[in-house]
């Protein structure tokens, strides 16, 4: 029983007044007038707080004096006691009349007390409640009774000497409850919430050998052999530097208990988890793409497939079927991806793969994996992302995240071939790429039965990007092997649409997709709901994808590439730097010209290929797809047409005055009546939309 416990369950009277001590001093009332929140003087809050915490709640005089006004004269310490004393009564109890007895605070002779009848202490509850539970035990009333400790006591007077003493018993004893409860929930099978529980105990007090001991047996209980010696070592290391003291036999046999190389350890998945990528079966047949994928799946070689190509090329669709493909040999197949519109995320496509498999894995096994790897925990959200702990440098962080993923990878492998598709692996940060690179090589260097099909754009690199290098350091380090996919053949990409539902208009499929595997089916769903494929509009999806791809040229390329689309396709390199210099407002300077000229051609939008003109062979530019170029001009306004054809036909009229049908055609889609002459005669050009399908030197190929 607390000091001043009563009970108050039949109490008659005056309200009950409730004295708040944890978490700083407030004082209510059950009834009656409202209190004041402000105290007419400190010294009346000061008293009432000294003689909530002092024994019994009692205290003579003198000691009142002493404590308040230490070093006073006797009778100034008496008179201002007097003073306070008065000003607490009015404070706790507004309604009290003059010269009337308070009903809270008395004073009997030489003492003043608190009235047990009338006053409550939320610190004496707490106590009452904590040694009733210590004596039954329990998992129940001792959790009732670690609640019934708020906070701190009296956290405003931290330093008070006068309120040591209580602040002492109360945290051992609310010490002695948390205990209590951890190994409560040890003994109830509760491993986790042990656990938990004691370390809570362990950030207040680090050596308290209990606390270790519980969170040990708790990871033996679990099969985390690995983290009850950790947890040993960190006891060891707290009783050395606080006690000098090393652990007591029990704990002593729970170490040799974890250092058992007969403890379990991770145990194997009882099936393996298919990603959502490649859970639904494929929708139709993957064509032309038979000797890529036996190059996916072949045995030995680097551990490293980097499959690239153009954007549609069918990257992620060729190696989503060599993933299922390898799923149903028996092989775990985890796969993350990167993706543009998220930005740089640390590890992401890793932390995808890591996550998106755990997530399936039942909670007690992630609990088991957490516990093992708790440097993966900070980052896979399936494993409750709990803190890194200590604060370490980011090198330290890194090489952390680096062994677990490897420790995890190597369980895995353990039972069965593991094999990471990174998907859209340009869409990564460079952590990303420095995992990829260190496992690659702990792959290299021996049997650790893990792989990795990675696929990614290089148009998406810029020249001075540690990515490329990071690729290409894989490469000439024989850790990964290129698998590059172009464009399909006629056949195949006639048969692409055919299995898209189109049965006519296949020969225009061909001819404006150019055998790009997405372009083909875009255009196959076209033709099977009813539109012409050769009407002015790119498909839904072809326009999507070029959009974006639009979208992430500088400002300076993207205005060279709109003026290479009212070209019709391709021209000349300078009738193009012509246009940039002389038609563009504002105007790009040579340099200007050539870097975007430069970073159009690296984002593969465009390709440097002679053309024709005037009976002459010259360095030219080309659109690398005439879809491309049609999204790209269906996308300008009219006014933005009208003044590029216009700026084009002034370049055409400086370097080839006699290219009368160019000149005709530019200046018709400008509208343009400032040169009749040239237009007179000569016939209507077709619209820009519909590229033509008798192929030139000047269309794209």
């Amino acid at each position: 029983m607390g000091t001043g416990a009563t009970d108050h369950g039949t109490h008659t009277g005056p309200p009950l007044l409730r004295l708040h001590l944890f978490g700083g001093f407030r004082v209510t009332r059950d009834g009656g007038p409202a209190l004041a929140e402000r105290w007419p003087r400190p010294s009346a809050r000061a008293l009432v707080k000294l003689l909530a915490v002092s024994p019994g709640h009692s205290l003579h005089r003198e000691q009142a004096m002493e404590i308040c006004w230490p070093g006073a004269d006797p009778q100034a310490a008496l008179g201002s006691l007097r003073v306070a004393l008065h000003a607490a009564r009015r404070a706790i109890e507004p309604e009290l009349a003059p010269r009337a007895s308070s009903s809270y605070l008395t004073g009997e002779g030489t003492l003043l007390r608190l009235d047990p009848a009338t006053v409550v202490i939320d610190a004496d509850e707490a106590e009452e409640l904590a040694t009733r539970a210590l004596a039954e035990g329990g998992t129940a009333p001792l959790a009732a009774a670690l609640a019934a400790f708020t906070g701190e006591l009296l956290p405003e007077d931290r330093y008070a000497a006068w309120a040591e003493t209580r602040r002492a018993q109360l945290a051992a004893l609310h010490d002695r409850v948390r205990l209590a409860l951890a190994e409560a929930h040890l003994a109830e099978g509760g491993n986790e919430s042990a656990t938990e529980v004691a370390l809570h105990a362990l950030t207040s007090a680090p050596a308290e050998e209990r606390a270790h001991r519980v969170v040990i047996e708790a990871c033996l209980r679990q099969g985390l052999r690995r983290q009850a010696v950790r947890q040993y070592h960190l006891c060891r290391e707290a009783l050395d530097a606080e006690l000098g003291v090393r652990p007591g036999p029990e704990t002593e046999r729970l170490h040799l208990l974890a250092l058992d190389a007969a403890a379990a350890v991770l145990p194997a998945s009882a099936s393996p988890v298919l990603p959502a990528a490649i859970r639904a079966p494929a929708g139709s047949p993957l064509r032309g793409r038979d000797e890529a994928l036996r190059a996916l799946l072949a045995e030995g070689g680097p551990p490293v497939r980097l499959v690239g190509g153009e954007a549609g090329v069918g990257k992620t669709r060729l190696t989503t079927e060599a993933a299922r493909r390898a799923a149903s040999a028996g092989t775990t197949v985890l796969w993350g991806a990167g993706h543009d519109a998220e930005g740089h995320t640390p590890y992401g496509v890793f932390v995808e793969a890591l996550d998106a498999w755990l997530a399936d894995r039942p909670p007690a096994e992630r609990a088991r994996i957490g516990g093992e790897y708790p440097e993966l925990a900070a980052l896979l959200p399936s494993l409750g992302q709990i803190g890194a702990g200590r604060e370490r440098s980011p090198e330290e962080e890194r090489d952390r995240f680096f062994r677990g993923t490897a420790g995890l990878l190597g369980d895995l492998a353990a039972s069965s071939p593991v094999l990471l598709v990174l998907d859209d692996l340009h869409a990564a940060d460079t952590g990303s790429y420095q995992l990829l690179s260190h496992l690659a090589r702990r792959a290299a260097a021996g049997a650790t039965g893990w792989r990795f099909l990675v696929t990614y754009r290089a148009e998406e690199f810029d020249a001075g990007d540690p990515r490329r290098a990071a690729l290409e350091a894989l490469v000439h380090g024989r850790l990964a092997e290129p698998v590059e996919l172009g464009r399909l053949d006629r056949d195949q990409c006639l048969a692409v649409a055919r299995d898209a539902g189109a049965l006519t208009g296949l020969d225009r499929v061909w001819e404006l997709s150019l055998g790009n595997p997405l372009f083909a089916l875009e255009l196959a769903r076209t033709v099977h709901e009813g539109a012409d494929p050769g009407a002015p509009g790119a498909p839904e999806g072809v326009r999507q994808l070029v959009a974006a791809r639009l979208a992430r040229l500088g400002p300076a390329a993207r205005r060279v590439v709109e003026a290479i689309s009212v070209t019709g396709g391709s021209a000349a390199l300078t009738e193009i730097l012509d246009v940039a210099g002389q038609g563009l407002h504002p105007p790009l300077s040579p340099a200007e010209a050539a870097d975007a000229v430069d970073a159009a051609v690296t984002a593969s939008l465009v390709t440097e290929r002679p053309v024709v003109a005037g009976g002459r062979s010259l360095p030219g530019l080309a659109f690398r797809h005439p879809l491309v170029r049609l999204t790209c001009y269906d996308g300008l306004s009219t006014a933005r047409r009208r003044q590029l054809h216009s700026a084009y036909a002034e370049a055409v009229l400086r370097h080839r005055p006699d290219a009368v049908d160019t000149l005709a055609t530019q200046l018709a889609r400008a509208d343009d009546p400032g040169r009749p002459a040239i237009c007179a005669g000569r016939p209507s050009a077709p619209p820009p939309s519909a590229p033509t399908t008798r192929r030139t030197a000047t269309t794209p190929s």
